[in-house]
């Protein structure tokens, strides 16, 4: 199996409801995202898949639509439920309708979410 990674960056705000029904206020974070797709062979140009085709991708279905927004009013997610755990399926859910117009045999493995450094989700649909 072969895996290709590529990291973009999106800045964005949220408020979460947390255990107890307390509501965070809302805050922002520099988001980092890791996407990870596989292939089982490569092309006929020896790659899984080209990396600028793939950051473009994400560009126009994750990042246009995320970047400077407050999540919470995005309509992606639960109004009071814009949890990295949420955000990072929607990313891999996202990506995942639109994958195949690189290859057939592509898959998107998993989606890797950072709110900050030392705290990330991963979401992968195994």
């Amino acid at each position: 199996m072969f895996k290709l990674k590529v990291r973009s960056n999106f800045s964005a705000a949220h408020a979460v409801t947390l255990p107890g029904g307390r509501v965070e206020n809302v805050h922002g974070h520099n988001w980092q995202l890791e996407t990870v797709l596989a292939a089982e062979t490569l092309d006929r140009f020896g790659m899984v898949a080209d990396f600028e085709a793939v950051k473009c991708m994400i560009e126009e279905i994750i990042v246009k639509k995320l970047d400077h927004t407050f999540l919470n009013e995005t309509g992606f997610f639960p109004k009071d439920a814009a949890t990295c755990e949420l955000v990072a399926k929607w990313i891999h859910d996202s990506l995942s309708l639109r994958i195949k117009e690189l290859r057939d045999d592509i898959v998107v493995e998993s989606v890797t979410l950072w709110e900050s450094p030392g705290c990330s989700v991963s979401y992968s649909a195994k």
